[in-house]
């Protein structure tokens, strides 16, 4: 190829040359400088960084501020430097930091720098976490019982203040501990709370916890360093629960008069006032605990209420009788007060009646009627009589009186033993008594009349015909001496009186 050949290649070349000018690259990084320069800095340090763009005639447009943790900001400004301040507030604001530029080019369009050399921020982390333990350690308490915190941090020489918070609300103002001083006796933080500080610990004491108390409760310190107080991680949060103290619970009784008769079944139930997990129930009479079950005494148990059972409830078991329960709160075992007391009369059981026969003796005619009386003792009563015959009920009636009777026509088979008792209404029911003593009932049938008397007028007739036949015979013989006297016409006068008497001459 010829020289004169390359001419037009050599001019297109500088023109080629000419757009790809170093003025289209990304301008140069900037220059920048942190304030104060420090190894280290401490939480809540305010930390300048200052960023400077080299000199160039094109216009600046802004600067980009920018850090590992994830921050950026852009500032829009003409000047050609300009200082970011920020303040550290967490150890998350250290890390590596850079920044760029931005101006406009001959084209008119904005062009960012390439980026800074980076500066390293380094910050001091918190101190570390303390432990919070509190008394009882399950968290639960009843309303009244002390609730004692105990936050305790690493060991250190520097002074610290520790604070409590409830809900992350501080409860305590930060109390200063001098490092290896030990603080005797507590501090009053506020009405009922004291505050106990020792080297690396510090004690919360609430004297009378209440409801209010309720939340999640944590604490921290602060270290004396460089003259800031540098706060601590905060310790896990314990959470708090004070429950009001068991309510008296309610005892019932049936029957619901608290009159049981004698032998019979006497129930008591105790019923908490609330839910509760772990319950204990213990019945009282008057004011002594009831032993341990036994003959047939039931104790229950059936989540938040106990029964106590009686089968046969014998006389002089009455009284007062209440219950109570025992409530685990948070470990511990806490008595409620006692229930209302329950009045209870024990009642004996209706007495042995009477049965009055009529007639008295027993024996009847077959035809006659046979009068039964049951006689119930005591006053009168709303009771039920009934009567029996060879342990067959008869008849059944209601009186209010303390008798009552039943009639029984007789027959030749009627014949048996005859009882009766009575019920008595007692508290809605009705409770039998014992069966009188049996009485023995015997029929006889009627004689028959009619042939007696026919016999008795026969006698009687045979009789009179017998009598008048002698009076014949005793006239007819005295008759015929005397006739033979006067047939012979002969004066009796002039016989002898031994002849007239029939004797020998």
């Amino acid at each position: 190829m010829e020289p004169r050949s390359l001419v037009p290649l050599l001019a297109s070349l500088r023109i080629l040359l000419a757009l790809a000018a170093p003025t289209d690259l990304p301008p140069p990084p900037p220059t920048i400088t942190v304030i104060p320069e420090k190894t280290e800095y401490l939480l809540g340090d305010a930390v300048s960084l200052r960023c400077v763009a080299p000199w160039s005639k094109e216009k600046i447009q802004g600067f980009q501020f920018s850090g590992t943790s994830g921050w950026a900001v852009d500032v829009r400004t003409p000047k050609r430097s300009y200082v970011y301040t920020f303040n550290l507030t967490r150890p998350k604001d250290g890390g590596s930091h850079a920044c760029t530029y931005t101006l406009i080019n001959r084209y008119r369009q904005p062009v960012r720098s390439r980026q800074s050399k980076a500066i390293v921020i380094s910050v001091k982390d918190h101190p570390p976490q303390p432990t919070l333990t509190l008394t009882p350690p399950s968290g639960v308490t009843i309303e009244g019982r002390a609730l004692v915190f105990l936050c305790a941090a690493p060991a250190g020489d520097g002074e610290r203040r520790f604070n409590f918070y409830k809900d992350g609300v501080e409860v305590t103002d930060g109390v200063k501990v001098t490092g290896g001083v030990e603080v005797t006796g507590g501090v009053e933080v506020t009405g009922g709370v004291n505050l106990t500080l020792r080297n690396t610990e510090a004690q919360l004491r609430l004297a009378t916890s209440s409801q209010n108390h309720t939340g999640n409760f944590t604490c921290g310190y602060e270290e004396e360093t460089e003259g800031r107080w540098i706060p601590s991680y905060l310790s896990q949060p314990i959470r708090v629960l004070v429950k009001a103290p068991p309510a008296p619970p309610r005892l019932g009784v049936a029957p619901s008069s608290g009159a049981v008769p004698e032998d019979q079944p006497l129930l008591l139930t105790c019923a908490a006032s609330r839910h509760a997990l772990e319950v204990k129930f213990r019945f009282y009479r008057n004011g002594v605990e009831l032993p341990p079950p036994q003959n047939g005494v039931k104790f229950t148990q059936n989540g938040t209420f106990s029964r106590f059972f009686h089968p046969k409830t014998p006389r002089g078991f009455g009284g007062k009788f209440s219950c109570r329960l025992e409530e685990e709160v948070g470990g511990t075992w806490v008595w409620s007060p006692p229930s209302d007391p329950v009045d209870v009369t024990v009642k004996e059981l209706p007495s042995q009646p009477a049965l009055l026969l009529d007639p008295p003796s027993g024996l009847v005619l077959d035809g006659d009627t046979l009068v039964l009386t049951c006689v119930a003792a005591g006053p009168a009563a709303q009771r039920n009589f009934s009567f029996y015959k060879d342990g067959d009920r008869l008849f059944s009636t209601m009186a209010t009186e303390e008798r009552a009777r039943f009639s029984v026509p007789v027959a030749t088979d009627a014949a048996g033993r005859f009882t009766c008792r009575y019920e008595e209404k007692v508290n809605e029911r009705w409770i039998p008594s014992p069966f009188s003593q049996a009485m023995a009932v015997t029929a006889r049938a009627r004689p028959q009349l009619l042939p007696l008397v026919a016999g008795c007028v026969g006698a009687g007739v045979a009789l009179l015909l017998g009598l008048l036949l002698a009076v014949c015979l005793c006239r007819r013989r005295r008759g015929g001496a005397r006739w033979r006297g006067f047939k012979n016409k002969e004066d009796p006068s002039t016989y002898p009186m031994a002849y007239v008497d029939g004797g020998d001459p």
